[in-house]
C-alpha cells in the first residue's frame, strides 16, 4: 500500500534545510522532523537532507519536486478548474496537497525557529518551475495564485518559433544598483538593496530561458509581454560579479 501511494503522487521530493551546528557533527533539529520526514514519505520518494549553516535562527528549506507532468498539462488542467495542489490525470500527476499538510504542520510546531521556505522547484516533464521567497512565510499561501497566473499566462510565453520556456523563474525585479550587471535579476542571498512586496511582487515579472534558441527572456505579466531583455539567477550573478572583480583586478 505504501508504494502505492508514493505512485500516486504523481512526484518525488528532494528536501534541504540548514541547521546550527551543535558539535562536531550535530545539528540543532526541528522538533517533529521525524513525525514530517514519515508524513512526507507516506505520499512521496523523498530525501530529506539536514546540512550545518549559521542562520541566526532561520531555518529554510530548499524544496524541489520532479514530476512527470508537464507544464503544458499543468496549464490544461487548471484552466478546466482542477485544484492546484491536486493535479490528476492518469498515471500524469502533480499531487502537492500532502506535502503543504506536512510543512504546516512542522511550521507550527518551530514557531521560534522561523521556519520557511527558501524556494520551491518544480521539476516537470518540459520545464522547471522556480518560486523565490518574498518575506515571511510568502510561497505557501500564495501558491494556489501564482500557479493559476502561470497557467492563464503560459500561452504568452511561447517564442515565435513556437519553443516554450525551459526555466520559468518567478519573480524576478529590475535591478535599481548604477552599478548593475543585468537589467533584471532574482533577489540576491545576502546585501539585497530591493524590497520586495510579496503578493504584488509575484505577478509583475518572471523571468524565462529557452534552451534551444539559447536566450532568455523576461516576462511583463501586467502587460502580457515577452521583453527583449536577460536576467541573471543567484548563481549566474555571483558568476558575473567574480568576473567584474577579476577585470578591475587586472587578472
Amino acid at each position: 500500500m505504501e508504494r502505492q501511494a508514493k505512485l500516486d503522487s504523481g512526484a518525488s521530493v528532494r528536501i534541504t534545510y540548514w541547521a546550527e551546528q551543535t558539535g562536531d557533527h550535530k545539528l540543532s533539529n526541528l522538533d517533529g522532523i521525524d513525525a514530517f520526514r514519515a508524513d512526507v514519505a507516506r505520499d512521496y520518494v523523498s530525501v530529506i537532507h539536514a546540512r550545518p549553516g549559521e542562520l541566526g535562527g532561520l531555518l529554510h528549506l530548499a524544496v524541489e519536486f520532479v514530476s512527470n507532468i508537464s507544464m503544458a498539462d499543468v496549464a490544461t488542467f487548471l484552466a478546466s478548474g482542477m485544484a492546484y495542489d491536486a493535479i490528476k490525470s492518469g498515471v500524469n500527476a502533480l499531487v502537492l496537497r500532502p506535502f503543504i499538510q506536512a510543512y504546516r504542520k512542522l511550521k507550527a510546531r518551530n514557531r521560534d525557529s522561523r521556519l520557511d521556505i527558501e524556494v520551491l522547484r518544480l521539476v516537470l516533464s518540459d520545464s522547471v518551475v522556480v518560486i523565490y521567497r518574498l518575506g515571511d512565510d510568502s510561497i505557501v499561501p500564495h501558491l494556489d495564485k501564482i500557479l493559476g497566473r502561470l497557467a492563464a499566462e503560459y500561452k504568452h510565453l511561447v517564442l515565435r518559433s513556437g519553443e516554450t520556456p525551459f526555466e520559468i523563474h518567478v519573480p524576478v525585479f529590475e535591478d535599481p544598483a548604477d552599478d548593475r550587471l543585468s537589467p533584471f535579476r532574482v533577489l540576491l542571498d545576502v546585501d539585497e538593496i530591493i524590497e520586495p512586496k510579496p503578493e504584488a511582487d509575484y505577478f509583475k515579472l518572471w523571468g524565462l530561458q529557452y534552451d534551444f534558441s539559447r536566450t532568455k527572456r523576461v516576462y511583463d505579466v501586467e502587460r502580457h509581454l515577452l521583453l527583449d531583455e536577460t536576467f541573471l539567477t543567484a548563481e549566474w550573478y555571483q558568476i558575473e560579479w567574480d568576473a567584474r572583480f577579476r577585470r578591475t583586478q587586472g587578472r
